[in-house]
C-alpha cells in the first residue's frame, strides 16, 4: 500500500511540476517581441531539439510509436500551435475561460473512449474551477474575438484527446510524440516567418519558452497523466490559470485586478479540495495496462480505498 501511495504522489508531482512550468509561458510571451509565426517557429525549434536530445540520452526500451504515435503527434502539434495563435487573436482571459473547460472535455472523452467513470467530487471541483476562471476573465468576452476563441476551443479539445490517448496506449513513446509534434509546427511555420533572426536576448527567452514550457512541461504532464485519471490530470493543470498572472505581476509589475485574485484563489481552493482526501491513500486502483496490437487496455477505475 505504501508503494502504491508513493507512486501516486510521484505521478501527481510530475503533473504539478508540469503545470508550474506551463504557468511561465505567459511571462515568456510577454518578454518576447515576435510575430506569431516567428514565435511558434522558434518556440517549437528549441522544444524539438530538447526533446530529441532527451530521447537520445534517455531511451525508452519497449516504447512504441507507429500510426498511433503519428496521430498523437498531430494532436500535440495542433495544441502547441493553436495555443500560441489564440493568444495573439484574443485576450489571455478569453483563452483561460475556454481552457478551464479542459476537465469537462477530458471527462467526456474518457467516458466515451475508456469508460472511465467521473466522480461527483471531480464534477463539483471542475465546476467551481470554471466559475473561478470566469471571474478572472471578467467581462472581456467579445464577439470580435471569435477566431481566437475558436482556436482556444481547438487547443482544449486536442489536448483533452491527447491526454486520453496517452492513457489508452500505455507504451506510446511520449518523448518522440512531442518531438515530432514540435517538428511539425516548425515545418508549418517556416514558410510564414518574417525571415529575421531575433537578437540574442529574444533567442534566450524563446529557448526558455520552448524548453521549459513546451518540451519539459508536455513530457512531464503526459508521463504523469497517463497513470492517473485523465480528468484529475486536467484539473491539476488549471493551476496554470492561477500562477500565470502571478509571474507576470512579480516580474513585469502588471498587477492583476481583484477579480483575478479572487478567481485564482477559487481555482486553487478547488484543486486542493479535490486532491486532499486522496493524497494519503490509493485512488487509482487499476492502472492502465500497456497496450499493444493484440492486447486490450485495462479500464482505469477511480475509487477510494
Amino acid at each position: 500500500m505504501h508503494a502504491v501511495t508513493h507512486r501516486r504522489r510521484y505521478r501527481l508531482l510530475l503533473v504539478t511540476v508540469a503545470a508550474l512550468l506551463w504557468s511561465l509561458a505567459g511571462l515568456f510571451v510577454r518578454l518576447i517581441d515576435l510575430p506569431v509565426w516567428d514565435l511558434i517557429f522558434w518556440r517549437c525549434a528549441f522544444a524539438g531539439a530538447a526533446l530529441f536530445a532527451i530521447s537520445i540520452l534517455r531511451p525508452s526500451p519497449g516504447a512504441t510509436f507507429g500510426w498511433i504515435g503519428v496521430g498523437a503527434s498531430i494532436l500535440a502539434a495542433v495544441t502547441m500551435a493553436a495555443y500560441a495563435a489564440s493568444l495573439t487573436l484574443t485576450s489571455v482571459a478569453n483563452v483561460l475561460i475556454v481552457y478551464a473547460t479542459l476537465p469537462f472535455m477530458t471527462a467526456g472523452l474518457a467516458w466515451i473512449l475508456l469508460k472511465e467513470r467521473c466522480t461527483a467530487r471531480m464534477l463539483v471541483a471542475s465546476a467551481v474551477s470554471l466559475a473561478g476562471v470566469v471571474l478572472v476573465a471578467g467581462q472581456s468576452l467579445r464577439l470580435a474575438d471569435l477566431a481566437g476563441n475558436g482556436l482556444a476551443v481547438v487547443m482544449t479539445v486536442t489536448f483533452a484527446g491527447l491526454l486520453v490517448m496517452t492513457r489508452r496506449f500505455g507504451r506510446l513513446h511520449l518523448t518522440r510524440v512531442n518531438a515530432v509534434a514540435a517538428c511539425l509546427c516548425v515545418l508549418v511555420a517556416a514558410p510564414l516567418v518574417s525571415g529575421t533572426v531575433p537578437d540574442p536576448r529574444t533567442l534566450l527567452f524563446a529557448a526558455g519558452l520552448g524548453i521549459l514550457t513546451t518540451a519539459l512541461s508536455f513530457l512531464l504532464f503526459l508521463e504523469g497523466g497517463r497513470h492517473i485519471p485523465s480528468t484529475e490530470a486536467a484539473l491539476i493543470s488549471l493551476l496554470d490559470v492561477v500562477l500565470g498572472p502571478l509571474w507576470v505581476w512579480l516580474v513585469i509589475s502588471e498587477r492583476p485586478g481583484m477579480g483575478a485574485l479572487v478567481g485564482g484563489a477559487i481555482v486553487l481552493a478547488a484543486v486542493i479540495w479535490y486532491l486532499s482526501p486522496g493524497l494519503g491513500r490509493q485512488r487509482d486502483v487499476t492502472v492502465s495496462a500497456p497496450c499493444g496490437a493484440t492486447h486490450a487496455c485495462v479500464d482505469s477505475r477511480t475509487r477510494a480505498s
